[in-house]
């Protein structure tokens, strides 16, 4: 799909950089200095990049957690340079054949209408449980466990 600034990234255009995908950074808004995360995994599938990242625990991320749980924020995109591009203008479209990229943001409007958040799996630190809820829950779980046994016996 063209995006706004009337490029196209064809398949296979970050097959080079995604040799060295552990130094992108996950950012917001395009800034370096506010890193919000950590990506954890990335690929170039049949719809073009996708990856899987951890928000980290900090002022930031927690921000950030909040504005996409509401869906303030539900969109991506990559600051990148490209390497090998071609100009058609019949089409008026550049085909980015090869890009270097650098990070990934989670932004307000991103430049592809289909870089958007696809997983509403966003976790926080206060949805996991103490150790002392886990206890408890594991007792309320043995309790109704032997309610049951107890009434398919009777």
């Amino acid at each position: 799909i063209k995006d706004t600034y009337e490029d196209i990234i064809v398949s296979g255009a970050f097959v080079a950089t995604l040799q060295n995908w552990k130094r992108f950074r996950l950012c917001y808004q395009h800034d370096m200095d506010d890193v919000v995360g950590k990506i954890i995994e990335m690929k170039e599938d049949a719809i073009g990049l996708w990856f899987k990242a951890k928000i980290s625990n900090t002022t930031l991320g927690n921000d950030l957690r909040v504005l996409i749980e509401d869906e303030a924020i539900n969109e991506i995109s990559i600051g990148y340079k490209s390497k090998i591009a071609e100009w058609n203008e019949t089409q008026d479209t550049r085909y980015l054949k090869e890009v270097e990229l650098f990070e990934i943001s989670f932004v307000s409007r991103a430049a592809n209408p289909q870089a958007a958040v696809i997983s509403t799996e966003v976790k926080s630190e206060k949805d996991k449980m103490t150790n002392m809820e886990l206890v408890e829950k594991i007792e309320e779980l043995k309790s109704e466990l032997s309610r049951r046994i107890f009434l398919s016996i009777k």
